[in-house]
């Protein structure tokens, strides 16, 4: 297949997450720092074809662990994970959490992955209670948890130790809204709790901040 038919090709969700676990790797390399590691992964989760991931690896060189191009996906990637009604458990290591599109959110969530990435995306989630509890344990890694519109958050999360905490979303509860209470610790990392932006290019090189 030409180049240029490849690069129009659509990716898929394990190439989307890979480009993130580069780019996540890069970062703990100094290689980009926290602001373009957040930019990179919005645009990695918004990319469509084969043409907008290539750009965020470009600058990156390959070897080191590390590929800059997606490759196949491995079977059973999933972090493990324990449900029970209340509480949904994740537990990884230096690893890519995700949970985004259709998916059950109990009263409790907890998350365990140092060194890595987590993104929850809750917007077309089923959320069963009207307040529902966070716990997130994602030190000297990244943590993206991306609320439904009216939403409201308390956060209260330990980022004391050079860590980055950004919150965009409305924190007075209303009780007709859903109500998250996040917890936990990120400290050496960078954590965001916001509702979805819009995907710009000028966004992803900083324009429009």
């Amino acid at each position: 297949m030409a180049s240029d038919d490849m690069s129009r090709m659509r990716v898929s969700d394990a190439e989307r997450d890979q480009v993130a676990e580069v780019l996540r790797e890069a970062a703990a390399q100094g290689r980009i720092t926290l602001d373009e590691l957040d930019e990179r992964l919005d645009a990695a989760y918004a990319a469509k074809t084969y043409a907008d991931l290539g750009p965020l690896t470009a600058d990156l060189p390959p070897g080191g662990g590390t590929s800059a191009s997606p490759v196949p996906p491995v079977a059973g990637d999933r972090p493990p994970e324990r449900r029970s009604d209340d509480v949904l458990v994740l537990r990884a290591q230096g690893s890519t959490v995700v949970r985004r599109g259709t998916w059950r959110v109990p009263r409790r969530v907890e998350v365990h992955n140092q060194y890595g990435s987590v993104r929850l995306d809750f917007r077309e989630a089923h959320i069963l209670d009207p307040v529902v509890e966070i716990h997130i344990n994602a030190s000297w890694g990244s943590g993206d948890l991306i609320l439904p519109e009216k939403a409201t958050a308390e956060v209260d999360v330990d980022t004391t130790w050079f860590a980055v905490l950004r919150e965009d979303v409305d924190s007075i509860r209303e009780t007709t809204r859903t109500h998250f209470v996040i917890t936990g610790t990120c400290q050496g990392g960078s954590l965001s709790v916001r509702y979805k932006r819009p995907f710009s290019w000028a966004g992803l090189i900083g324009l429009d901040d």
